[in-house]
């Protein structure tokens, strides 16, 4: 299989693209309006696209999905998102698998756990 790749339908176009830029840190790879407006951003092996919705009929939906993503100190990434008006729910804390973890508020309700991984299983 090739790359990864998560795709937003995105009730509010910028604001999710600030999110993931300005919040998360992430890099814009190319943006683009030819057929629907569009982000393609550099998410750590894979990649997060953001399209504009066309009507809020064109929303896909989804209920019971999450982001997680790993990252190396979740410390600093809960100090850095939060200084960045990212929405924390609580700090990081240890998980009896062995991740330190915290979740954040993202765009369109979904919600992106943020773990260390502090003893490998």
């Amino acid at each position: 299989m090739g790359e990864f790749r998560v795709v937003f339908t995105a009730a509010d176009y910028d604001g999710t693209v600030a999110f993931f830029v300005e919040t998360m840190g992430l890099e814009v790879l190319r943006s683009f309006e030819d057929g629907g407006k569009g982000t393609i951003l550099l998410a750590a092996d894979g990649q997060i696209e953001v399209f504009a919705a066309e009507t809020s009929a064109s929303l896909p939906g989804v209920t019971g999905a999450a982001l997680a993503w790993e990252v190396g100190d979740a410390d600093a990434e809960h100090a850095r998102i939060c200084a960045r008006g990212g929405t924390a729910h609580g700090e990081p804390t240890m998980k009896p698998w062995g991740h330190k973890s915290f979740v954040v508020d993202g765009p369109d309700g979904w919600t992106i756990t943020l773990f260390e991984v502090v003893v490998p299983q």
